[in-house]
Order: C-alpha cells, then structure tokens, then sequence
C-alpha cells in the first residue's frame, strides 16, 4: 500500500469514526461520507492539497482517491456481512417451489454472491444497493410478512391470488428479499448517459426494464423467469405498468425505506414512530415514485398498530 493510499485510509477511517454515523448500515455510511466530502469540498481542499496529505492534485483527484480508500474499507466489512447473509439469512427454497425442481443452493447463493460483487463494482448500483442492503439486514421484512400474512388483506390477496404464489410466509419473505437484493442489477444493463432513468425516483421505463430482462435470462440461470420478471420491474412506476408483480411492487417501497431507515432512532414523546412517518409521507407522494397506493394504506395501518 503506497503513502496515498494510507492517507486517504486514514482519513475516512476517521470520518467514518464519528458517532451521528451509529444507527446507519455501512452503505449508507458511505453515503453519508461522499455527500460530506461534496458539501464541504470548499473547505476540505485547501488542507488536502497540502503537502501533508495529496499534494500537486486537484478536488477532482483528490475525491477520487478518498472514494476509493472508502469503498476499500467499507467492503472490508461489508463482504462478510453479505456471505453471512447469503449463508445463513437467506434460503432459497422458494426457487425450488416455483420450478418444482431442487435446485443446488450453493449454487443460486453463489450467483448472487457474484452479482453483488458486480453491482458493488458499479458506483450507479452500489448506491441503489444501499436500500435493498439496509432493509434486509434489518429484518424490517419479516416483521411486515408476518402481518400481511396475519390480516389476509389486499396485499396478501394481492401476492396468493393475483401473482398466484403457492408459498408460504417465509417462502415469500425470502422472495422479496431475494428480489431486493437483485434489484439494482438493471443498472448493470442501463448506461449512465442514458435518460431513461428517473434520478429521484430511481425508476426506469418499462421499454428498458424488458431489455434488462432478457440479458438476466442469460446471466442468472438458475433463477426461475418469473423471479428474474419480478426482479426488473421492482424499478417500474406501477402508474406505467399495472401489471406489476406484487412482489416487485412490495421490493419498490422496502427498498425506498430503506434508504433512509435507521435502527436507532429515538422516538419524541407525542411524534409519530419511523415507519408511520414515513408510509405517511410515501402515501402523500406514491404516484411520483410509482407505489402502489393500496400497499402503502395497509402498510401504513400494520406501522401505525404496532408503533414501528
């Protein structure tokens, strides 16, 4: 490791040392440290262009090498969690139910193992890795599938009758997560110059979503169409496509909570809990990120009973 290199370590090693970033998963650390780095560039280049630290280089160099000493270190960390997700977290029997056929569960892991590590490559799909990352580590999933699955209302009328999945609760929790995670992977298939890409929603045309799904088909075998379908339109408006998977309408608005989700958030007395806040807001917004608005309302209602 050269002495550019260590610095820049160094120096977003403390960065990442400060406590207001407790609460946050390692992605959306790195998150919070680039827009650091962006809305204090002003006063941070004079310093690092010092002869202490990168001398005789630019902003512009400077965030680069400080991006990449942070994605250095964060993947440090963050490759471990994922195996140990992929190991133990996730089962992938749902695969098997859906083709009826087994199926080689070191095999699907590690396929997804490889995607990860190629979204991860990606800065376009690291940073759309961040909300599919931080909800299923959370297990904020689970809680809600237990719920849908309780109530029997529309969104579980919505996965057993309209998407017809003859699955059982963990089998379809592990489908949504499964799908959360492979989400970002028509980012892979999508240029960044390309327009067809919404920045603020994070959705894409359906026209571009298809063509991510035919070179998925190619890419991930051992996946089922009808996973790999849900997978791709998880990034369609449901205001473009009424057809949606309910799975995939399900990954579009945990993956949207996630972004912003912390663990540690303390509640004011007489303020409403997160997740209620924020389904609150999601309802008031849905057609501009594309939610369906049904899901949210009951989404909404399980937050609200159980003040998550």
């Amino acid at each position: 490791m050269n002495s550019e290199s260590e610095k820049a370590r160094a120096f977003v090693g403390r960065l990442l040392q400060n406590p207001a970033l407790n609460g946050f998963s390692l992605l959306q650390q790195e998150e919070q440290i680039v827009q650091f780095l962006h809305a204090n560039a002003a006063q941070l280049a004079p310093t690092l262009s010092s002869g202490q630290f990168f001398p005789g280089k630019n902003w512009n160099q400077i965030f680069a090498v400080l991006v990449k000493a942070l994605f250095e270190v964060i993947d440090e960390t963050l490759d471990p969690e994922l195996e140990q997700l992929l190991g133990h977290k996730l089962d992938f029997t749902f695969i098997q139910l859906l083709q009826q056929s087994r199926i080689d569960r070191a095999q699907v892991a590690s396929q997804v193992a490889a995607y990860l590590k190629k979204m991860k490559a990606k800065s376009e799909c690291r940073r759309e890795l961040t909300g599919p990352y931080t909800i299923v580590r959370s297990g904020i999933v689970n809680r809600y599938m237990e719920e849908i699955f309780q109530r029997k209302s529309y969104i579980h009328f919505e996965l057993s009758k309209v998407q017809r999945l003859r699955l059982g609760m963990e089998e379809v929790r592990n489908f949504v997560e499964v799908n959360l995670l492979l989400k970002p992977t028509i980012y892979l298939h999508i240029s960044s110059g390309q327009a067809q890409q919404d920045r603020a929603t994070g959705m894409v045309q359906n026209q571009f979503a298809e063509k991510a799904l035919t070179q998925l088909k190619k890419e991930l075998k051992v996946f089922p169409e009808s996973v790999l379908t849900s997978v791709v339109h998880s990034s369609v408006s449901f205001n473009d496509n009424r057809f949606i998977e309910a799975t995939a309408r399900l990954a579009a608005i945990f993956c949207a909570r996630g972004r912003n989700y912390q663990s540690n958030v303390r509640v004011d007395r007489g303020a409403d809990s997160p997740d209620k806040s924020w389904f609150s807001t999601a309802r008031r917004n849905y057609r501009f990120y594309g939610f369906d608005i049904k899901m949210l309302d009951e989404l909404y209602k399980i937050a609200a009973e159980n003040m998550w």
